[in-house]
């Protein structure tokens, strides 16, 4: 994809699926309608094609903001849309195509291309879709390159791989470890490193592990602490608090320098609950709130708080 295509907001924001209703259509331009077109067609987007349904929904409202503006209707939006709909019912897979760019110079610094499951749940883990704080997490390394240049990184909870691919590819960490409990998330990592690691140049070490919070294996980790550990999206089952408690006191007892999670707060009272375990814990901690612009990519319907831990000996 061209940076012509790839410096349109509203490209982006279909790229990577963004939900029709958040879009702003009324800021839809002529020369939107046909880069939109020529996407359509891409050989990206046909070996690693969005989700028919929500192409069906983009191209219904891409019409009617046309008609509504009583601007020529292309026949080939209309065709494609007609297309789509007659369609039979495809299960995947289904991918999303982040781009980040530079704000200084609004150049794209990279795209990620990331699987993601069609349901919020799908076997057994909610780690097969990409959540709003791991998407924060993703545009947040493109700021805070100084944060993991030269350290490793260890990641919590890594789900499709988006966050920790975004630091492998717009960073310089020195190694990045992708952690899951779920041996299908697993997979599906796998495949969304493979896709990315033939697009983008990646300097780093990277493993990917099946780690569980409950079971720290400290063989793992003996000669090779992490410097740095993050996490998104993994604060929301009270079941779950005392285990990540303890594996963050664990390692920023051992040599880890600090901790960052990125928490949505759909729910106040589990977040409460959630920093009122880590008090229980003394882990020392700071907060900050993600702005509501932080990245025209990252829909907001709830605050995004990042939460960082330091280690006593800092």
């Amino acid at each position: 994809m061209s940076q012509k295509h790839l410096k349109s907001k509203f490209v982006r924001q279909f790229l990577c699926a963004t939900h029709v209703s958040t879009i702003d259509f009324d800021e839809l331009c002529e020369s939107d309608v046909s880069l939109i077109l020529d996407l359509l067609s891409h050989e990206i987007l046909q070996k690693y094609p969005l989700k028919v349904s929500y192409l069906a929904k983009f191209l219904k409202q891409l019409i009617n903001q046309m008609e509504k503006k009583e601007n020529e209707l292309c026949d080939e939006i209309y065709y494609k849309y007609i297309e789509l709909i007659q369609q039979d019912i495809n299960n995947g897979p289904f991918y999303k195509h982040y781009a980040f760019i530079i704000n200084e110079t609004n150049e794209v610094q990279s795209i990620l291309t990331i699987k993601e499951s069609t349901s919020f749940v799908c076997n057994g883990t909610t780690g097969l879709c990409t959540w709003q704080a791991g998407i924060a997490m993703a545009f947040w390394f493109i700021k805070n390159t100084e944060k993991i240049d030269g350290r490793f990184v260890l990641e919590l909870g890594c789900g499709t791989g988006l966050s920790g691919l975004s630091a492998c590819v717009n960073c310089k960490p020195r190694e990045y470890w992708f952690t899951d409990c779920h041996l299908a998330v697993l997979e599906s990592l796998k495949h969304n490193i493979e896709v990315n690691v033939t697009r983008n140049k990646i300097g780093c070490i990277i493993k990917t592990m099946q780690l569980s919070w409950d079971n720290i294996n400290d063989g793992l980790f003996l000669e090779n602490i992490p410097d740095v550990i993050l996490a998104a999206d993994v604060v929301y089952d009270v079941e779950m608090f005392d285990s990540l408690c303890q594996t963050l006191k664990w390692f920023l007892s051992n040599g880890t320098v600090e901790v960052y999670l990125f928490c949505t707060l759909r729910n106040h009272s589990t977040y409460r609950k959630f920093l009122e375990t880590l008090k229980c814990f003394h882990l020392n901690f700071n907060q900050d709130t993600i702005a509501n612009n932080y990245s025209d990519l990252l829909i907001q319907d709830c605050p995004i708080n990042v939460i960082n831990i330091k280690s006593n000996a800092t």
